[in-house]
């Protein structure tokens, strides 16, 4: 009973091991293809935002002949920012047919939006199956970026700003005076002259200190208190509603 136990077991084991096997190496083949894919794309879309900070100046060269963003896209800092980008890669050049230099690209207008481009890479993949070989797949990879050709006079641009809960005035500068508190340290005998604090003020201890804000009327006990920092958002001008410039950066 003993003997065809052990002989089952060895018989299980000449059928799993080449079932691992088998499905180890296709599946490694598999994830070092997605790896080659996305190495491709993440370095094609890098060429992409690349090419099209470069697109106002053939524009500019080439404004009177009536061509569109297709032809403006230069192709060949396209291709050299992407195989700068891609380098020496081992996925790409294990699971590519050629490696990088089987990789061609090319440039598509865009249909929906005649100031985008589409830049697309295509190359076979190498697909690897034990026992069954190895064939080739048709495979692409695209991305799709607007050309930077200058603002136009339907677009404009986001002015950003500034302002604090409360105030009546907007910012254009973080770094404005006003927005920072001079916190000054006073005898506690002159907390009559301000209002206590929400926050730390309302014990009615005794103290020989308290806080104050430069420009404020309330007295603080502590320095770290919540009420003495001031909360800055950031908002677009247009939201900023009935608020007028601060007068120190507003005009600058």
């Amino acid at each position: 009973m003993h003997i065809k136990n052990r002989g089952s077991a060895t018989l299980e084991a000449c059928l799993a091991v080449p079932l691992f096997l088998f499905f180890l190496l296709a599946i490694s083949g598999t994830f070092m293809l997605l790896l080659a894919e996305a190495h491709i794309h993440q370095s094609l879309a890098e060429a992409a935002n690349y090419t099209a900070e470069y697109c106002y100046l053939e524009q500019k060269v080439l404004s009177d002949s009536g061509q569109t963003v297709e032809s403006i896209v230069n192709s060949a800092i396209l291709w050299r920012q992407f195989d700068n980008n891609l380098g020496d890669d081992f996925y790409v050049e294990r699971m590519i047919e050629n490696g990088k230099k089987g990789i061609f690209l090319m440039v598509e207008k865009d249909e929906e939006n005649p100031n985008c481009f589409i830049a697309k890479a295509i190359y076979s993949g190498r697909c690897s199956i034990p026992i069954i070989g190895e064939f080739d797949i048709a495979l692409s990879n695209q991305v799709k970026k607007k050309a930077f050709v200058g603002y136009g006079k339907e677009e404009k641009v986001d002015t950003y700003v500034y302002i604090t809960p409360n105030q009546s005035v907007y910012h254009l500068r973080r770094n404005c005076t006003y927005l920072e508190l001079s916190i000054q340290q006073k005898r506690g005998t002159q907390k009559s002259h301000y209002s206590p604090c929400g926050f730390c003020g309302k014990s009615g201890k005794k103290t020989d200190v308290i806080y104050v804000a430069r420009t404020g009327d309330v007295y603080h006990y502590r320095r770290d208190c919540s009420g003495l920092k001031r909360t800055v958002s950031r908002v677009k001008l247009t939201e900023v509603g009935g608020l007028t410039a601060c007068s120190r950066c507003g005009g600058s």
